[in-house]
């Protein structure tokens, strides 16, 4: 009976251990993964706003789909934009963004920062660059799109465009 005991004992303990790894390994999402994302506020003055609503646009061409409430979402982005007025010879405002992917669970997925006065040294497209909100709105999704880009191959998973 003592052995019974024993060896009973000793196969619950071998379970739990296992089932107790298993439950610690929890899978975080992968940036590939996402699909919907939520886009916070990036601040309260009027160009905040406006880049939240050309980033919501951005990301629907690279093909996520942006949701009206985070509970939506696979990722929330967060963040703020700072307008620095020109300076004394005038030319573009300076805009600085910093933002942060990250899942609905609340770990970090990706994050983006980048500020200073945006520098063409292409005298055509310099005459075409009018629009510094808009530019830091399309970098910050061509970054991102290229980091999924970049989850995915990690991940061995066929990249479409």
């Amino acid at each position: 009976m003592r052995k019974v005991t024993i060896a009973l004992f000793l196969t619950l303990w071998v379970m739990s251990a296992n089932v107790s790894a298993k439950s610690n390994q929890v899978r975080s999402l992968a940036l590939h993964v996402v699909q919907k994302i939520y886009v916070e506020e990036m601040g309260t003055f009027p160009e905040a706003v406006r880049f939240r609503l050309l980033l919501e646009d951005q990301f629907s061409r690279i093909g996520l789909t942006v949701v009206a409430q985070r509970e939506e979402a696979d990722a929330v982005l967060s963040g703020v934009v700072s307008l620095a007025a020109p300076g004394e010879y005038g030319g573009p405002s300076d805009i600085s963004v910093t933002a942060r992917l990250n899942s609905s669970d609340g770990s970090r997925l990706w994050s983006f920062n980048t500020g200073g006065q945006i520098l063409s040294f292409n005298p055509i497209s310099s005459f075409k660059f009018k629009e510094p909100i808009e530019y830091r709105a399309k970098e910050l999704a061509r970054k991102l799109s290229h980091a999924r880009e970049q989850s995915a191959k990690a991940a061995g998973v066929k990249v479409t465009k």
